[in-house]
């Protein structure tokens, strides 16, 4: 009696691999572009997002072509306390402005004669090597109001500007200049 011989069970190696079609292919990289799409807009959304400055409103802590790691997160956890530099955008426009946070939720803020008091005690900035001396009236911020003020005084546009004011969106905080190298450090 003769046994009839076993299968041999194909070896997977030798399997060939269904080709592509065109449309396929096209298919799979618009979905890994899209993938990639939406990780990059959560991380900036989320996490951090890098700016560059443009302008001289910042000057001596900040110059024009600085290009600086912003922390959304840590804003977002640990809040913001006056003095940090801080990414936001003025109302009405979309553009990323970097600025000093001066004045908080409640704060009541005035400038007279350059010189800023936040809730009635005057404000000692370091920071400030162009000075002016414009004054701004009191004013006690709102829920979710911030003034903000740009280091160089001189030419800076910002929450003392009559079309600016206190701001409501903050993007997040500046920690560090990361290029050029000379410069690369964290920002106080």
């Amino acid at each position: 009696m003769q046994t009839a011989p076993e299968a041999v069970p194909e070896n997977p190696a030798k399997k060939e691999k269904k080709k592509k079609t065109v449309g396929q292919e096209i298919l799979s990289w618009l979905g890994s572009l899209a993938i990639a799409f939406v990780c990059a807009l959560l991380i900036r959304t989320f996490l951090f997002t890098l700016i560059t400055v443009d302008g001289s409103s910042m000057q001596e802590t900040l110059q024009t072509g600085d290009k600086l790691y912003v922390s959304v997160l840590s804003a977002r956890i640990q809040g913001y306390e006056r003095g940090d530099v801080v990414i936001c955008h003025y109302p009405g426009r979309k553009d990323y402005i970097v600025k000093r946070l001066i004045g908080l939720p409640g704060d009541t803020v005035m400038v007279e004669h350059g010189q800023v008091y936040v809730n009635g005690e005057a404000v000692e900035e370091d920071y400030v090597t162009h000075h002016n001396s414009y004054n701004y009236a009191e004013i006690t911020l709102g829920e979710g109001e911030y003034f903000v003020l740009g280091d160089n005084r001189a030419v800076s546009h910002d929450s003392h500007s009559a079309d600016v004011g206190p701001v409501t969106k903050i993007v997040g905080k500046v920690r560090a200049i990361f290029w050029p190298l000379n410069r690369i450090g964290g920002v106080e």
